[in-house]
């Protein structure tokens, strides 16, 4: 996994949670002050559920949309080779071959240079696979992905484990998940020149008003 894309996997992972935070924080006054009598073990276990429910399914179902996702590009372009090896001049098929390593450092070749490049996929390009199936490398990018969107959730829900629910446990929670989140916003605007601070504040004031706006509405 790539660092970008491993950027991506813990803002989505703290985003979830703190939305799952916003909302059982809300409900939590509610249900301790209620004659239900729902006390703090019910709701830290609801948290864990929730939470952790959430952000496992999301984990779990883009690792193995991004994994076939790549098989299905694969696929595509080794059908794409195999049609270049009996039509090699076929310029649709070749720009479409281009366009498959647009995203790689090859981009930075001139023209005649990526043209060369596409004769050598051609002549050495494997036939297109009947079956295609996850390998070691999949599995572990689906191990990895997941884990960043788990791993998210501990911190947020920390201060509600080791103090309980209320003020304070709130307060905590939100700034953890904006912190984190301004972190990750801060990196991204670091590797591609952005303004560093202004893009992580605005973040971080962002996730603050949707755990504010999901407290609100979740009661």
């Amino acid at each position: 996994m790539s660092f970008g894309d491993m950027l991506g996997e813990w803002f989505y992972g703290f985003f979830m949670v703190a939305v799952v935070c916003g909302i059982l924080g809300g409900y939590s006054e509610i249900l301790l002050n209620s004659n239900l009598g729902l006390g703090r073990v019910y709701l830290t276990i609801v948290l864990l559920i929730l939470a952790f429910g959430v952000n496992i399914s999301w984990g779990f179902i883009d690792g193995i949309t991004v994994i076939y996702g790549g098989l299905t590009d694969k696929a595509d372009i080794e059908k794409t080779i195999g049609k270049l090896k009996t039509d090699r001049n076929n310029r649709e098929l070749r720009d479409k071959l281009l366009d498959s390593i647009g995203d790689s450092s090859v981009q930075y070749l001139p023209d005649d240079e990526k043209e060369k490049i596409v004769d050598r996929i051609i002549d050495e390009g494997p036939d297109a696979q009947a079956t295609y199936h996850l390998n070691r490398d999949d599995r572990n990018t689906l191990i990895a992905i997941a884990s960043c969107d788990i791993l998210a959730v501990i911190p947020v829900i920390l201060p509600y484990l080791l103090l309980g629910f209320g003020k304070t446990p709130l307060l905590l929670s939100r700034l953890i998940a904006s912190v984190a989140i301004g972190y990750i916003v801060f990196l991204y605007a670091e590797h591609t020149g952005r303004r560093k601070w202004l893009a992580s504040g605005i973040f971080f004031i962002l996730t603050l008003v949707v755990m504010e706006i999901t407290y609100y509405y979740g009661w």
